[in-house]
């Protein structure tokens, strides 16, 4: 075979195999995207619209989804939902960076006898699925006196977010020389100093990876929230949502769809602020 018919032979599999990425990318977003827009689409509707045309029209009446809109934030509540979410995520998350960070830091430059068994155990935790820790979980936090109160859903979501946050840390921890933790405190800092004040400002992006992926996680959970939570002066969005389309009625679909629109720009607002930083993090993380 000439050289010339094996370069075309090798150039039509790099288009071949660069086509097929794209074209399964292409799939994968639309899988991705699909549901949200047809969400979107549905809280445009009125509800009798909803329940004749399947698939809905693309068709706007503005003056719906206003009313719509305005039903779902102000006579349903769900400003107050979103306020319960935004307290509770926010404050779950700083808790697991603060708590993480250290933890991580330890892990990857003081090692010790059993660290990486130890390290998996943790990482082990965040596979078990909530439903097998939902009642030990109910019953800690009721005899705690913390049922039905913002705590009450902050430590549990703390411990959930704890090993994610650790283990993504770890891996940034990883790639930074260990020589400049030694440069540093020869120049007179602590290990509490070149955590600080050194290593932190390097693996910002990776913070900012670790808070994004702990606070979708807790700002999607419903079952702990349902559990702990009675009245719907603490409900967070999720909890919430599902109470606006569960009551003993008629189930407004336009209604239902606006309020999952709702639940989810407040992440995806934040994802798309933040997006420089997630990609540099998930980059860096991924190159050793």
């Amino acid at each position: 075979m000439s050289s010339s018919v094996l370069g075309m032979s090798l150039k039509a599999r790099r288009i071949f195999g660069r086509t097929l990425s794209y074209v399964v990318l292409v799939c994968l977003g639309i899988v991705g995207i699909a549901p949200f827009v047809y969400l979107a689409i549905l809280s445009t509707k009125r509800r009798i619209d909803i329940l004749s045309q399947v698939p809905p029209k693309l068709t706007f009446d503005w003056a719906v989804v206003k009313d719509t809109y305005q039903e779902v934030l102000k006579d349903q509540g769900m400003q107050s939902f979103v306020w319960n979410s935004v307290l509770v995520v926010g404050t779950a998350t700083m808790i697991s960076l603060i708590i993480g960070t250290p933890a991580a830091y330890a892990f990857s430059r003081l090692r010790f006898r059993g660290s990486s068994r130890l390290a998996e155990t943790i990482l082990s935790m965040r596979f078990m699925p909530p439903i097998t820790v939902a009642i030990p979980l109910f019953l800690m936090v009721k005899f705690f006196g913390f049922q039905d109160s913002y705590i009450g859903l902050i430590l549990p979501y703390v411990a959930f977010s704890l090993p994610v946050v650790v283990w993504i840390t770890i891996g940034f921890f990883d790639e930074i020389p260990s020589e400049i933790d030694d440069s540093a405190m020869v120049d007179g800092c602590s290990r509490y100093q070149v955590l600080w004040k050194v290593l932190l400002p390097i693996i910002r992006p990776g913070l900012v990876t670790a808070a994004l992926f702990g606070a979708i996680f807790i700002w999607n959970e419903f079952l702990v929230a349902l559990y702990i939570v009675d009245s719907r002066e603490h409900q967070t969005i999720s909890l919430g949502a599902a109470t606006l389309v569960s009551a003993q009625r008629p189930i407004d679909w336009n209604i239902a769809a606006a309020v999952g629109v709702v639940a989810v720009i407040p992440i995806l607002l934040m994802s798309l602020i933040i997006q420089r930083y997630i990609v540099r993090g998930l980059t860096a993380g991924a190159i050793k």
